[in-house]
C-alpha cells in the first residue's frame, strides 16, 4: 500500500569529499545516498558560518555535470543563475548546495532534495531553502508537498513553469516567487496566486538585464547575477523566521475495509493522496489520531517505518527505538525501512510514561498478512483484542510508546 507516494528513504551519508578552500568558503564534491542504489552529487560552497542554507537544482535537463574537481560543464552550469554565481553567495554568508542529475538519471525527486536539505542542516542547523528555476519549480512544488515536519525548510520559484494550482495550494511552507517582468516564459503569477495554503509568502519581478544570449535572457536574469542575489539574500533574512519545524506532527490513522489493514502517518502529501482516493483507493479515516514528535527531541527515541512486502503482508510496521528497528531489520530482510525516523516519540518505563506524554498501545492481527494498528484509547485496544488481535507492549498496562499529551 501508498507504493505511490513512499516517503522518505533516509540512508547513511556517504561522502566523497574532494575540499577546496577559498577564502572562508571551502567548495565540496559530495556523492550522497539518497534512495536505494542511487547516489546523488552536490557540489557545496560552505562558509566558515553560515546564515542560511541555499539548495538549487537547475532548470532544463537539471545537468550540472560537476565533476570530482569541482568543475562543471553545460548549459546547466552557464545559464543558471546561481550557479554561475556561486561564489558571491557564498561570499555573502550563504551556504550553497548545487544539486545535478542523480546517478539514475531521473532529474527533480523530492525525495534526493529533502536528503540533500537534511545533510546541509547536519553541517549547519541554520534556515535551509529549497529553490528551482524554469523546468526545476516541478522539484520544489514535490518537494514542498512531501517534505517531512522536522526538516525546517522555506522554498523558492524563480522563473517558474506553468504548475497545477490543485497541487500549489497544499503548500504548507514559507514560498517565494522570483521572476523578471519582461519574461513571457515565465507563469509566476499563477503560481504566487494558487498559494492559499503557505503561512508566508512574497512575489518579486525584477527588471533590466539582457534578453540576449544563448540562455533565455530574461527567463535566467542574464546581466542580473547580482541583483539576484541582493534580492534572494534579502528575501532570505526577511523570513528566516518562518521557516522552523513544528515541534509534533500529528498521526492520522487511515483503515482499508476490504484488506481488513490500518496505516498511519503524519505525512501530508500521503494523507492528501489517501483522502482523494484516486490513485490509491480503499481507504478511509477512522477518524483517530495522535500527536507525536516530529524531530528528537531531550530523552526521545525514533521511530522506523517498514514496509512489509506482499508475500508477508503488503503493510506497514513501526517499531520504537534503535533497538526494535535493528532486530526487525535483521529478522526481516525483505522488510524496506522507509524512513529510521519517521516520527519521535518517548519510551516507557516498565510501561508508565512520563509525564507530559501519554501511553501508545499496540496490536498485532496475528494474520499471514500481518498488519499492526495503534492507538491512544484503551478502549480501542481491547476491542481488538477481543477481534483476536494480539496485545503488544510493556508493563501491566501493555504500553509501547508515549506520545506527547
Amino acid at each position: 500500500m501508498l507504493r505511490h507516494a513512499r516517503p522518505f528513504v533516509l540512508l547513511a551519508l556517504l561522502a566523497i569529499l574532494a575540499p577546496v578552500a577559498v577564502a572562508a568558503v571551502t567548495t565540496t564534491v559530495v556523492d550522497l545516498p539518497t534512495r536505494p542504489g542511487v547516489t546523488q552529487r552536490i557540489l557545496l560552497l560552505r562558509p566558515d558560518a553560515p546564515v542560511a542554507n541555499l539548495l538549487f537544482a537547475p532548470g532544463g535537463d537539471g545537468a550540472l555535470n560537476i565533476r570530482q574537481d569541482g568543475t562543471m560543464s553545460g548549459t546547466g552550469a552557464t545559464c543558471s543563475p546561481i550557479a554561475r554565481y556561486r561564489q558571491a553567495y557564498a561570499d555573502a554568508g550563504i551556504a550553497v548546495a548545487l544539486v545535478d542529475v542523480p546517478s539514475d538519471g531521473y532529474a527533480f525527486n523530492p525525495i534526493d532534495a529533502v536528503a540533500v536539505a537534511r545533510y546541509m542542516r547536519s553541517l549547519d542547523a541554520v534556515p535551509t531553502w529549497i529553490a528551482g528555476i524554469s523546468s526545476s519549480t516541478a522539484m520544489v512544488v514535490d518537494t514542498a508537498l512531501a517534505i517531512p515536519p522536522d526538516v525546517p525548510a522555506g522554498f523558492i520559484a524563480m522563473s517558474p513553469d506553468p504548475t497545477a494550482p490543485s497541487e500549489v495550494n497544499k503548500i504548507a511552507r514559507t514560498t517565494l516567487v522570483v521572476y523578471h517582468q519582461q519574461d513571457a516564459l515565465a507563469h509566476a503569477g499563477a503560481l504566487y496566486a494558487a498559494l492559499t495554503s503557505a503561512p508566508a509568502k512574497e512575489i518579486v519581478g525584477l527588471t533590466g538585464g539582457s534578453s540576449a544570449g544563448r540562455c533565455l535572457g530574461y527567463h535566467t536574469f542574464t546581466g542580473l547575477d547580482e541583483e539576484l542575489k541582493v534580492t534572494l539574500t534579502g528575501l532570505m533574512a526577511k523570513y528566516a523566521g518562518t521557516v522552523a519545524a513544528s515541534p509534533t506532527a500529528r498521526a492520522v490513522e487511515f483503515y482499508n475495509q476490504g484488506l481488513d489493514h490500518y496505516f498511519l502517518t503524519h505525512v501530508a502529501a500521503e494523507i492528501a493522496i489517501l483522502d482523494a482516493g484516486t490513485t490509491i483507493k480503499g481507504w478511509v479515516r477512522t477518524g483517530e489520531s495522535f500527536p507525536a514528535y516530529a524531530a528528537a527531541q531531550a530523552g526521545s527515541s525514533p521511530v522506523c517505518r517498514f514496509y512489509i512486502p506482499p508475500d508477508k503482508g503488503d503493510s506497514h510496521f513501526y517499531g520504537r527505538g534503535t533497538a526494535e528497528c535493528d532486530a526487525t531489520a535483521a529478522a526481516n530482510p525483505s522488510f524496506v525501512n522507509e524512513d529510521s525516523q519517521f516520527f519521535h516519540v518517548a519510551l516507557p518505563v516498565a510501561g508508565i510514561c512520563s509525564a507530559g506524554t501519554q501511553p501508545v498501545y499496540r496490536v498485532f492481527s496475528n494474520r499471514a498478512d500481518a498488519n499492526h494498528r495503534y492507538m491512544v484509547k484503551r478502549e480501542i485496544r481491547d476491542r481488538m483484542a477481543a477481534r483476536g488481535w494480539v496485545v503488544e507492549g510493556d508493563g501491566a498496562d501493555f504500553v509501547v510508546m508515549c506520545a506527547p499529551a
